[in-house]
């Protein structure tokens, strides 16, 4: 299970949302996509953590052959923060906060754009 206290994931790569495994595909909301897929190998095991148009779902692999999925509806999120230089040399880091867990860390090494992911968690934050 994720210790959601002050949680940090390091995004490795970046993944084409054609690959969502369908056991996750099975899981969304109507009217609910996938928008961004990510893997993250720095996390204690391996995750994949997806953003869609409605919340973030992050998939760990503990054991290989039983994942364990979280789900983290945007409109839980009480405030955010963007960092996104959208250089290759330097870190993109989104921090969101909750009276629930803290504060949450997902740092993109690399050339990501976040706006995005900003523009859907703002939605629905207000």
């Amino acid at each position: 299970m994720i210790d959601f206290k002050d949680s940090r994931f390091i995004i490795t790569d970046k993944k084409s949302n054609t690959n969502v495994h369908k056991n996750i595909q099975a899981m969304l909301n109507d009217e609910e996509r996938v928008v961004e897929f990510y893997v993250s190998e720095k996390f204690p095991v391996p995750s994949e953590i997806l953003f869609t148009t409605k919340r973030i779902i992050i998939c760990t692999y503990e054991d290989p052959e039983l994942p364990i999925f979280s789900f983290l509806p945007y409109s839980k999120f009480i405030a955010f923060s963007v960092k996104n230089f959208n250089q290759d040399e330097l870190e993109n880091e989104l921090e969101l906060y909750s009276y629930y867990i803290n504060k949450m860390s997902f740092e993109f090494p690399g050339r990501y754009d976040l706006s995005l992911i900003a523009k859907l968690i703002g939605n629905a934050i207000g």
